[in-house]
């Protein structure tokens, strides 16, 4: 097995959702002889309060403070965190940006975080803090949705994995990445690919001709990617509709354990999956990681 994830970063405020990320983290860190850190970043003590209380007093405010977040970060990880490499911090300031800088500063593979909340309509919400991260880090993150349910269990060492990506360069990195996951995890790999249906007639779709020409030059440009991959035996998925349609169907239809995305904007055509990274970050049937 390769050395895909060297550090795994799992920024946590205590929520229980949170706190079951950290609980996956853990068997990810484990099976890829990661680092795992624990981030809980606090905020900053109110300037208002230096009008009341004396210097000293908020300096014992802020250790106590800071050592109660320590004891907590201390009892966060299950029992079976026995032999994985964790770090523990606790840092003051806005959480997306340490979690940024920390991030970029140490050159972590992976950040585990969740989207937020737990009933049906704020599944298809994304939280402040998990927004600005996913916009502001380079690093692969990992979100879910789902973090109570079997799915993000099976994410430890998931069976199917699903890799959506677009016809340019970056999909092809992303094709790459996910190709090395999946051999390191003996996975299946179902690579997804969405035509778009352009629509300047209300009363056609997409001529017959080009659509054809389109999921033949995507199939071709794929099929090259794979061989050069770890998995060159892929399963192509080429579909004609909507991003967010055609990916999570495909995933659903294949019972995907993870899938895995392109998140920079791009307004081109090509980029129309880089575009609406957030939407399937929201709604995918199972934990995403976003590239």
């Amino acid at each position: 097995m390769t050395r895909l994830l060297h550090e795994v970063l799992v920024p946590t405020d205590f929520s229980p959702r949170s706190l079951d990320v950290a609980r996956y983290a853990v068997a990810v860190a484990r099976l890829f002889h990661s680092k795992l850190t624990l981030l809980h970043v606090s905020a900053p003590v109110n300037l208002v309060w230096g009008g009341v209380w004396s210097p000293d007093a908020i300096d014992e405010l802020m250790r106590r403070q800071k050592e109660e977040n320590y004891t907590r970060l201390n009892s966060l990880l299950p029992d079976n965190a026995h032999g994985v490499g964790v770090q523990r911090l606790v840092v003051e300031g806005d959480p997306a940006q340490v979690i940024a800088e920390y991030a970029a500063a140490q050159r972590v593979d992976l950040i585990m975080m969740p989207t937020r909340g737990c009933s049906a309509f704020r599944r298809f919400l994304l939280g402040s803090v998990t927004a600005k991260v996913l916009h502001d880090v380079s690093c692969p993150v990992w979100t879910s949705s789902h973090v109570n349910d079997d799915h993000s269990a099976r994410f430890v060492k998931p069976k199917v994995i699903a890799c959506a990506i677009d016809s340019n360069p970056e999909g092809d990195a992303i094709l790459r990445w996910a190709s090395e996951l999946a051999a390191d995890l003996h996975a299946r790999v179902i690579v997804i690919h969405a035509i778009p249906e352009l629509q300047s007639n209300p009363v056609y779709i997409l001529d017959a001709d080009l659509r054809r020409d389109l999921v033949s030059q995507a199939h071709t440009r794929i099929t090259k990617v794979l061989q050069d991959s770890r998995a060159p035996g892929a399963e192509i998925r080429i579909e004609g509709g909507s991003v967010s349609s055609v990916v999570c169907s495909a995933a659903e239809d294949n019972k995907a354990d993870l899938l895995v995305i392109g998140r920079a904007l791009d307004q081109g055509m090509l980029g129309r999956l880089r575009t609406h990274a957030y939407t399937l970050i929201r709604e995918s049937p199972c934990p995403v990681i976003s590239i």
